[in-house]
């Protein structure tokens, strides 16, 4: 599944390959089970759970990405799968099969590893003599040296990390300190120091039996024998109708289980409220529902006086400081060491006070974690409820909490630094402040309660600072999400990084990526394999502040190069941030595009600087995921322009498949890799005429998506289109530069445009029975084919515009006149006939208001329609309003037996929509029965299951 470039190197001397694996075809199904085995809870690389860091690819497809990009000539797939630790040792041939027979058994019982016969692949190190057979191999293609890897945006650091295992001297960069703590303990004190225990175990328990005695009395109890575990917490507003006190909660949940479980049920007496702990299976009252609380969509209604105050209103209320704590629900330990839950108590908020006292007169309090915030709305700004600095995001008792933490951690740093040498005492340290943000993680006020596991989640459940109304409190000095907790899932981490072998050595920086030649020579370097930052999906330095200001106050004086501003760099990050340009926008140059050019001068300042950091002939491979073709766009220009040509392209899966969430369906699952050479100097550029090039790119996307869809390869619908993005862009580049007639560019983004519209209508002829779908008007052809693609109503709004263009029409201009699809959330949402059709009803009454032409544009009324969704939408509603009999009369009047058009959309939207949908089911009667002996539609040649047929064909289940 891969287009070969037949190219040789510019340079017949040159001590590189002409080809190397990545540049041939690859086992990429096997490999894909791999990566998403390695997705699931547990199984994914230690590095990851080391520290958090946002975005990081499955070690499979890392391992691929190296072993193929260094890898002379083609490359055996037993071979390269055996290199990757895939398979049974004892089986050496046909691997893949034994995989993907592995992958379709259902497993019974046992573990994952039990099932397919062999451990956890990123667990397990090549053998000393599997790296003496590689690195013989590599020789021969590499003018007898193994080549250095360079990873110019490592993030964690599993990239290089990986290429020491296999014996590849590495190089690794990254821009932001808070990741570049992680490479070194990965990089350099793994390897070089490896095991610290017992010692940091040791200091662990020191550090954390001084702080609990610290904070003890801030966690007060009743009973003596109880200790708190955590606490549920919320805001109390005051409504402004009636002074009632307003707790913002959602709903009452402690612990949900599949019978029951445990609650909190309200009680409002004279405008305040009180809390009682129920177990919701012995509740008898049938008016109480814990799923009902105040809080309803973003505003919260008074349960004193029925008034609710607006979203707009409770944010300001916060901001503004015009609030107070409440914990409505604790979860404890008894001394047996059972665990329960109770209701919140006026004792549980004497906690919260009394650290609130001590932050007021403590001065070393007063300036703790005192940075500002610099956050965007694209990452919900903490400053717009309140928090301006980082201190704010905790409550006073988390606050005072972390504090004491760190101060246990000083009154211990000097003796570890006098026991062990520098770079044992430097480990030991770095791994305790990984600790502390582990701990920061799991207790603010942006982490939210877990009803479904009785605790707290994450601050990062998602890649932002939303609000959570509804937070977890954890008591660091308690077992079950404190300190100790932290610390063992941390230790084991580096302990079991420290004890995989490796067989080279790594160079690290910390710098702009975009200057590396400032640090290491020109044509240092043989391979590059590229990870970028992922264009606007995440703002990893906004991101990344509340960690470092925590990291500075444990490591500035370790790691004093890494912390010498206030915050993180964000004015070199390659990423597309609209916010940075809100001030800078005018005129014809929005936001958007000042971002867009942005990363894409930035990426290309990268590129480009790899281009000179690789000796001639070099390879770089680039690992992309985004749905959005404007990524695609950037990255690919930026390719381009540093001086690379496109030599293959590979579809593989990196990201967790989530079938059952409706966003899910609408994500990319895969990546695509883009393997690149420096074009050489004398390239011939003769501009390629776009008319003369656009059907070979509409040919080349076809070919690859029917090539994925008879492989059996398990890829999605929207990952099928995005996998003909590489062939597209590789065919692009090869005819770079690309003008119209006019002489004007031809960006990738035209070439993507033109292979989506021909990867769709490849969809279409694969998926769908009914003919004649390209005849329908452009609108309902949209319609059909989105239901078609995303199986959902909705899918991000990019992809579906360009479905859009695919289909003929522009959907921004018929979105006000057609109210055929809305914004959710910055996606598409389509819409069905309860929200597009007048009631008929209504419409029959003269003395009834008639509903809003504007709001509801189909009125079923008429005798014609402009679009033929509209005229099944209308009949949609007048059948469910007026039933079979009205509606075979309505039918009859308006000719519908001998409207082609309107059998088609009727019966394609019968194979599309999935089966639950109330839109399908209605479909279904209207083709039976009375109206059905009307219609008289043969539906005999079509499966009629709705999308539950093509999920099955095209999931990774």
């Amino acid at each position: 599944m891969t287009i070969n470039s037949n190219e040789n190197i510019d340079d017949p001397e040159s001590n590189v390959p002409n080809k190397v694996a990545i540049e041939s075809n690859l086992p990429l199904t096997p490999i894909d089970i791999e990566s998403q085995k390695d997705m699931e809870s547990g199984r994914y690389h230690k590095i990851q759970s080391l520290q958090k860091w946002f975005a990081s690819r499955p070690t499979p497809a890392v391992r691929l990405a190296i072993l193929a990009s260094v890898y002379p000539g083609e490359i055996d797939p037993d071979h390269l799968l055996q290199l990757m630790q895939i398979g049974p040792k004892e089986i050496d041939s046909d691997i893949s099969s034994y995989v993907q027979g592995k992958f379709a058994e259902k497993r019974t019982s046992g573990t994952v590893d039990d099932h397919y016969g062999y451990p956890n692949p990123n667990t397990q190190s090549p053998t000393q003599a599997e790296i003496e057979n590689l690195h013989a191999e590599l020789a021969e293609g590499w003018g007898g040296k193994v080549p250095t890897v360079l990873d110019p945006t490592a993030g964690r650091g599993v990239i290089p990390f990986e290429a020491i295992r296999y014996g590849l001297p590495a190089k690794a960069n990254e821009l932001n300190p808070v990741p570049s703590i992680i490479i070194r303990a990965v990089l350099e004190y793994a390897p070089e120091v490896g095991s610290i225990e017992p010692d940091i175990s040791e200091w662990c328990n020191k550090i954390h039996d001084k702080a609990k005695s610290n904070i003890k009395s801030y966690y007060p109890t009743k009973e003596k024998d109880r200790q708190i575990l955590n606490s549920a917490c919320s805001y109390i507003i005051r409504c402004d109708s009636c002074g009632g006190s307003i707790p913002l909660t959602k709903k009452w949940w402690l612990n949900k289980t599949s019978k029951g479980g445990d609650a909190i049920k309200p009680k409002y007496i004279d405008g305040e409220v009180e809390y009682k702990h129920v177990k919701v299976e012995d509740v008898s009252d049938n008016k109480y529902d814990p799923n009902d609380g105040p809080v309803k969509g973003g505003s919260a209604e008074c349960p004193h006086c029925g008034v609710p105050t607006e979203e707009e209103t409770i944010q300001e209320k916060l901001k503004q400081g015009e609030f107070e704590y409440t914990v409505y629900g604790v979860n404890y330990e008894s001394v047996d060491g059972e665990q329960s839950f109770r209701a919140g108590e006026d004792i549980d908020i004497q906690g919260i006070e009394k650290a609130e006292e001590r932050i007021n007169s403590d001065f070393e309090l007063l300036t703790f974690l005192s940075e500002p915030i610099e956050a965007s709305s694209r990452i919900n700004d903490p400053r717009n409820y309140g928090m301006e600095e980082w201190r704010d995001i905790f409550t006073p008792r988390q606050l005072v909490v972390h504090y004491e933490y760190l101060k246990a951690y000083e009154h211990f740093k000097s003796e570890i630094k006098t026991r062990y040498e520098t770079k044992k005492a430097e480990a030991i340290l770095t791994v305790l402040s990984f600790i502390a943000t582990r701990s920061i993680n799991f207790n603010s006020r942006l982490t939210q309660w877990y009803d479904k596991k009785g605790t707290g989640s994450n601050m990062f459940a998602e890649n932002n600072f939303a609000l959570k109304k509804m937070f977890v409190d954890n008591n660091l000095a308690a077992p079950r999400r404190g300190y100790k907790k932290c610390s063992s899932h941390v230790i084991e981490s580096y302990e079991d990084l420290a004890s995989y072998e490796t067989f080279a050595d790594a160079e690290t920086t910390c710098q702009d990526a975009a200057t590396l030649t400032n640090k290491w020579d020109y044509e240092s370097i043989d391979v590059a394999v590229v990870d970028p930052p992922y264009y606007s999906s995440v703002m990893y330095a906004e991101l990344a502040d509340v960690f470092y200001v925590i990291q500075k106050e444990y490591l500035e004086d370790i790691h004093s190069d890494l912390f010498e501003s206030k915050l993180t760099n964000k004015d070199d990050e390659a990423v597309a941030n609209q916010s940075r340009f809100d001030d800078i926008a005018q005129g014809e140059e929005s936001k958007e595009q000042l971002a867009d050019d942005f990363y894409e001068q930035k990426m290309e300042d990268i590129f480009s600087e790899i281009f000179e950091l690789l000796t001639e002939g070099g390879i770089m491979t680039v690992m992309f995921t985004h749905r959005d073709m404007d990524a695609w766009d950037t990255l690919t220009t930026a390719l381009i322009n540093s001086g690379f040509k496109i030599t293959a392209t590979h579809p593989i899966k990196t990201e967790k498949s989530d079938r059952i969430s409706m966003r899910g369906n609408a994500s990319a699952d895969s990546s695509i890799f883009l393997v690149g050479r420096k074009r050489s100097h004398n390239s011939d550029e003769k501009a390629t005429l776009w008319e003369d090039v656009k059907d070979q790119i509409s040919y080349v996307a076809k070919q690859r998506a029917k090539e994925i869809l008879d492989s059996g390869y398990n890829i999605s619908k929207t990952d099928t289109a995005i996998s003909a993005y590489g062939p597209t862009l590789q065919k692009y580049a090869e005819e770079y530069p690309v003008v119209n007639k006019k002489g004007d560019e031809i960006r990738p983004r035209e070439a993507l445009s033109e292979a989506r519209k021909a990867v769709t209508s490849v969809l279409a002829e694969r998926y769908l029975d009914t003919e004649g779908v390209d005849e329908l008007d452009p609108l309902t052809r949209w319609y059909v084919l989105a239901w078609l693609v995303y199986e959902n109503d909705t899918f991000p709004y990019d992809e579906g515009r360009q479905l859009g263009v695919a289909a003929g029409i522009d959907i921004d201009k018929i979105k006000r006149s057609t109210k055929i699809w809305g914004k959710s959330r910055g996606d598409i949402q389509i819409k069905n006939h309860n929200d597009r059709v007048q009631d008929i009803v209504l419409l029959r009454n003269e003395s009834a208001d008639n509903p809003s032409s504007r709001k509801y544009p189909v009125n079923p009324t008429d005798t014609r329609f402009t679009y033929t969704i509209d005229t099944i939408h209308a009949l949609l509603h007048v059948y469910e309003r007026e039933g079979p009999r009205f509606a075979w009369e309505w039918m009859r009047e308006r000719g519908l037996k001998s409207d082609d058009a309107f059998e088609i959309a009727l019966t394609a939207l019968l194979e599309v929509l999935p089966s639950k949908t109330e839109m399908h089911s209605t479909l279904l009667d209207i083709i039976s029965g009375e109206t059905g002996e009307y219609l008289n539609i043969n539906t005999s040649h079509i499966d009629m299951s709705g999308a539950d047929r093509q999920t099955e064909l095209g999931d990774h289940q």
